[in-house]
Parts: structure tokens; sequence; C-alpha cells
């Protein structure tokens, strides 16, 4: 499963098994979608973590602050916001 770890401390997982789709999208959105849920990544230097999650060999994916980005290296990926859409009747 990937856990997608939110910032208020709140941890969501979804199995790879339905992850049927990863979207990277330039300026540094990931967009997955697991069956008819979605999960977009914003942030910075996203393309690396896509390759890792489209091989399923990420663990999990977490939202950060601000703090937490100024903390990490230049070239390091750095996630500002997640947003889950779940699939309505669910």
């Amino acid at each position: 499963m990937l856990d997608i770890r939110l910032a208020d401390g709140s941890v969501e997982s979804f199995p790879y098994a339905y992850l049927t789709r990863v979207r990277y999208i330039p300026g540094d959105i990931l967009v997955m979608r697991f069956g008819g849920d979605e999960v977009r990544a914003e942030g910075k230097n996203l393309s690396r973590l896509r390759d890792a999650i489209s091989e399923h060999r990420m663990r999990f994916i977490q939202e950060g602050t601000e703090d937490d980005e100024e903390l990490k290296p230049g070239e390091a990926p750095h996630i500002g916001r997640i947003v889950i859409t779940e699939r309505e009747g669910q």
C-alpha cells in the first residue's frame, strides 16, 4: 500500500493493486488514480517520485511545511499540498 501522510497527522493508505494511473504535470504536480479515488500532490522536484510510485517502490508520500522545505537540499522532492478526492457514493 501507499500511505498518504497529511500535514495534520492523518494517514490514508491506498493499495497499489488499485493504482491505475500516475500522471506527472510539469510545474510539479502528481495525479494518482486508485480506482475512482484521486490523490493530487503538488510541490517541487516530483518527477523522481513519479518514477518510484509507478514502479510501486514508495512506502509513503508526505505533505510537508515550508519549514520542512527549507531544510531539504535544493534537488530533493517536496510536497507542499496533497488533495484526496473520493469517488462519490463511498
